[in-house]
């Protein structure tokens, strides 16, 4: 029987090749299938949001059964909430890697301190969750809706927490310049919609984030290379991850509008599958860097508008 290692790097396998398959066929995700409310998937109970690898799975598996629910439950969760597991229902295997224990430590004098080590060698483990749809007795679930007008306002106040300078200009390319450090986007009107607007806005913040002094990647590659389409990735899982984190509708453009990077990122994947694992790594980083930019620009216009509402 193979151990929790060879598990998670089986059903790792079986997750690229789906990915690659996909590739092939000139997308992503398939668009006649994902739906927005599953697409962030989350656990009710812990009120945990699953990241990286996992959230990747998660979302892959919404499309391919066609989940409207984001909701995610172990089997344990669900029989102490007093919910009932459908029958017949198949779990999807979820991976933990631990790369810190505590320890006790005996000091010179002779007293005791407990201790966080960081672990030489990581380790893997990993448990399976149902889909909220395999539930009995759990209640509906309702997704929030954004209009128009609030995802514009949610792309200005992004823009306004860009750690760079952000301009709309009379063009029709958008992309990040790491020499200036500074976004250029074409204008907003010429685009499909709000949605698509934040979604290229997102994409090219995620470049911006691995900057010298920010995430510090490489992204000084050039055009139509492995590590420039790579990098490419890293900031399409970072977008994508950002606008499920918030419950935006995903536009099309999302999944499907990769022509220039498909094949290379199929040839990387092929060469080295952990590589996903690692893209999808570096865009935890930057959907939390983003959103963590967000929020504190948030706050601070709300501590603004506190203020003079009390003087």
């Amino acid at each position: 029987m193979p151990g929790a290692y060879e598990r998670v790097m089986e059903d790792r396998k079986e997750l690229v090749g789906k990915i690659i398959r996909n590739m092939e066929k000139g997308f992503i995700f398939q668009k006649e299938s994902w739906d927005r409310a599953a697409m962030s998937p989350q656990n009710p109970v812990s009120q945990i949001r699953y990241r990286g690898a996992n959230k990747l799975r998660l979302m892959m598996t919404a499309v391919e059964m066609e989940y409207r629910d984001p909701r995610y439950m172990t089997y344990l969760q669900i029989e102490k909430s007093g919910y009932h597991l459908r029958s017949g229902s198949k779990g999807i295997l979820c991976e933990k890697w631990i790369f810190e224990k505590n320890e006790t430590v005996k000091n010179p004098d002779g007293t005791e301190e407990k201790r966080t080590v960081e672990l030489s060698h990581p380790m893997v483990n990993y448990f399976h969750v149902f889909n909220g749809s395999q539930v009995e007795g759990l209640a509906a679930y309702e997704p929030a809706k954004k209009d128009q007008g609030e995802i514009m306002k949610m792309a200005d106040d992004f823009m306004d927490a860009s750690e760079c300078p952000v301009r709309e200009t009379a063009q029709d390319r958008s992309y990040y310049n790491p020499a200036k450090d500074i976004i250029v986007l074409p204008l907003r009107s010429s685009f499909k919609d709000d949605a698509a607007f934040l979604s290229v806005l997102l994409h090219e913040e995620g470049h911006a984030t691995g900057a010298k002094g920010r995430l510090d990647r490489d992204i000084r590659n050039t055009f139509g290379t492995p590590k420039y389409a790579m990098e490419e990735l890293r900031a399409e899982l970072g977008s994508l991850f950002v606008q499920s984190d918030l419950g935006l509708s995903l536009p099309e453009e999302n999944f499907n509008d990769h022509t220039n990077y498909l094949k290379s990122w199929i040839g990387a994947l092929k060469d080295d599958p952990n590589e996903l694992f690692r893209a999808c790594a570096d865009a935890d980083r930057i959907s939390e860097r983003l959103i963590g930019n967000y929020n504190r620009h948030l706050e601070e216009n709300l501590s603004v508008s506190e203020r003079t509402i009390v003087l």
